[in-house]
């Protein structure tokens, strides 16, 4: 495989001509191609130089908008909303590249993205000790609240897709698989199902821990700056 040091720039990723290299890496699926959207999306880990990274491999996924009422690959939708997450001082996967394709009424799409190396979901974070949960807590609080503060919904918030990384005693958060993000009309808006759905399918938090990340999220998401 070839070294893609050269291809960590955003403006790499704006290069056309090296969609086809990243079309014929090779990895190990960690999500299996399924069909669905009336097309097919799957991701592969692949090594490339020293870097490990997920490639997200996509024909004809697409989701449609206002803005792309003839639909576009839910792969640029993720990557779009990566790099604008990433501005508000969330941490995401960096994206190393991000192509698309059109042939006639066929649509091909890349997105490769830098792995979070030491981090583990949050559905992993079973055996804490309760003030590192609420330590946790508060930081998942605080980086829902900033997502929610620009009035973006993650749309799809399990347990897996929170990631944890411990330096000492202090966690890191990120966030992964942006595909469903979305942009909502208010604040609460973006943060009521958000909220909702990681309530419901996490096993983290007991109650003092779940307040501790709804008082956080609130302080983050009413913050003026």
């Amino acid at each position: 495989m070839s070294d893609a040091s050269g291809y960590l720039s955003l403006d790499a990723t704006r290069h056309a001509a090296l969609l086809p290299h990243w079309w014929s890496v090779t990895g190990d699926w960690v999500e299996p191609p399924n069909i669905r959207r009336q097309g097919w999306s799957g991701v592969f880990r692949a090594r490339s130089g020293n870097i490990t990274c997920y490639v997200k491999r996509q024909h004809n996924h697409l989701c449609h908008s206002l803005t792309h009422p003839f639909g576009w690959p839910t792969a640029c939708r993720e990557g779009h909303f990566l790099r604008v997450v990433r501005k508000l001082g969330v941490h995401v996967p960096e994206v190393l590249f991000l192509g698309h394709r059109v042939s006639g009424n066929e649509h091909e799409a890349i997105l490769v993205t830098r792995a979070l190396d030491g981090y583990e979901p949050l559905s992993a974070q079973t055996r804490l000790e309760q003030e590192n949960a609420l330590m946790l807590a508060q930081a998942v609080g605080q980086a829902l609240g900033a997502l929610h503060r620009a009035r973006l919904q993650h749309g799809c918030l399990y347990d897996k897709h929170i990631m944890v990384r411990w330096t000492g005693t202090q966690p890191d958060v990120a966030l992964l698989d942006l595909e469903k993000m979305r942009r909502r009309l208010t604040r609460s808006a973006a943060a009521r199902r958000d909220l909702t759905q990681l309530q419901r399918h996490q096993q983290v938090f007991d109650d003092a821990a779940w307040r501790v990340l709804t008082q956080a999220h609130h302080h983050a998401m009413h913050d003026p700056r």
